[in-house]
């Protein structure tokens, strides 16, 4: 079947409408309820606290759960500790940017072996150097989770 030019320009037309239609919808749709950011990030909040919700945050509550998940020896992954990333994410599930500052600030600096993942001082006569909230989760997530993290709090973990 042989097409005129005038029907060949409107066919290559509609396929051009068609082709922008499709790739406009999946620019532009928007995520279904209860999915925001939750797929590629699991601190799980998005950008904003539900105003429903009944969660308060409590930065003294969410600095001692990241100090709990995170002073056993063992990096994510490891055998003594398997668990410790889903701990840390599920302190960090509803904390905001700002909520973060707080949390960083409150963490302070602690005792820390980078080697270890832990407090123990494998050398006795020094003392173990006093580290930042960055550097323990940089030492503890995958170079993946840490990365969600500093997407999540870009003023707080370089």
């Amino acid at each position: 079947m042989d097409f005129t030019d005038k029907e060949k320009k409107y066919g290559l037309i509609a396929l051009g409408v068609v082709t922008a239609g499709v790739i406009g919808y999946f620019v532009f749709r928007s995520s279904p309820p209860g999915k925001t950011g939750a797929s590629a990030d699991p601190t799980g909040n998005g950008t904003v606290i539900n105003p429903g919700s009944s969660y308060t945050f409590d930065v003294n509550k969410t600095v001692t759960s990241l100090y709990d998940a995170m002073r056993p020896s063992g990096t994510a992954g490891w055998p003594l500790n398997p668990n410790e990333r889903e701990k840390i994410f599920a302190a960090l599930e509803k904390v905001t940017a700002t909520q973060f500052g707080q949390v960083y600030q409150k963490f302070g600096k602690r005792s820390y072996n980078k080697t270890a993942g832990n407090q123990i001082n494998y050398l006795p006569i020094t003392p173990l150097p006093l580290e930042p909230l960055d550097v323990w989760l940089k030492n503890e997530l995958s170079y993946e989770d840490y990365r969600l993290l500093q997407i999540k709090y870009p003023n707080h973990l370089p």
